[in-house]
């Protein structure tokens, strides 16, 4: 990993979804982690603490609330904010302990997902 350069964590079983995310997120200077699942992601944190991390709410194994769970229990990764994608409606989305800090809603356009991963990125 490069010093300096933000590490962001893209979680999501689908391939071209990871595969897209992380072109763009690298063009717009972003290091890039990648896991299918959330399983993956949480072995990708035993290793690496990014500074966002960027999650599909449905998943197979474990998926983006269980995560996100996972993610705030851990003292170690309690502070990293959640992005996450999904198709559901804001209301479904942010009820319970598994809350992400921002969602954003699929299909989504790549000057949208920046924004929104910069301005929590930048949130105090």
């Amino acid at each position: 990993m490069q010093e300096g350069k933000k590490k962001i964590l893209i979680v999501d079983d689908d391939h071209d979804i990871r595969l897209f995310l992380s072109f763009s997120l690298k063009k717009a200077g972003y290091e890039v982690l990648q896991a299918a699942n959330g399983a993956k992601a949480l072995d990708v944190l035993r290793e690496h603490t990014p500074d966002l991390i960027v999650t599909d709410a449905m998943m197979p194994v474990l998926d983006g609330y269980e995560l996100i769970q996972a993610v705030k229990n851990e003292p170690t990764s309690s502070g990293i904010p959640v992005l996450m994608l999904t198709g559901k409606d804001s209301e479904q989305v942010t009820e319970g302990a598994s809350r992400p800090d921002a969602y954003m809603r699929k299909p989504f356009a790549t000057p949208e997902i920046l924004a929104q991963i910069q301005k929590l990125l930048t949130k105090p």
